[in-house]
């Protein structure tokens, strides 16, 4: 992830300071830096883009979140709630099992 970060910073730096030399300005440095980045990395260097957002899914959105205990017990009540509920309705009364 370290080497396709920098490849982009790098790029992003060269083509902003070659819109600088050329005077087309701060934003449109930024602008064209930005979006040259970007595409060079699409582009040229889609192995390492693609390591790099694996990298990021497993470090922040892969793994389990962790549950306190107290959550968990919500969760067990929650679903007991909801299983009796759900028994209630299935046999067929006709009346509304919320209503004792």
């Amino acid at each position: 992830m370290l080497k396709y970060t920098l490849i982009r910073l790098a790029t992003f730096c060269l083509l902003f300071a070659a819109c600088l030399l050329m005077g087309l300005g701060m934003l449109m440095g930024l602008i064209v830096g930005l979006i040259g980045s970007w595409a060079v990395g699409y582009l040229f260097f889609n192995r390492l883009r693609l390591e790099a957002g694996a990298q990021l899914a497993d470090r922040f959105g892969a793994t389990e979140r962790r549950r306190s205990s107290a959550e968990a017990s919500d969760n067990e009540a929650e679903d007991a709630l909801a299983e009796e509920f759900h028994q209630g309705t299935q046999t067929g009364d006709g009346q509304d099992p919320t209503r004792a």
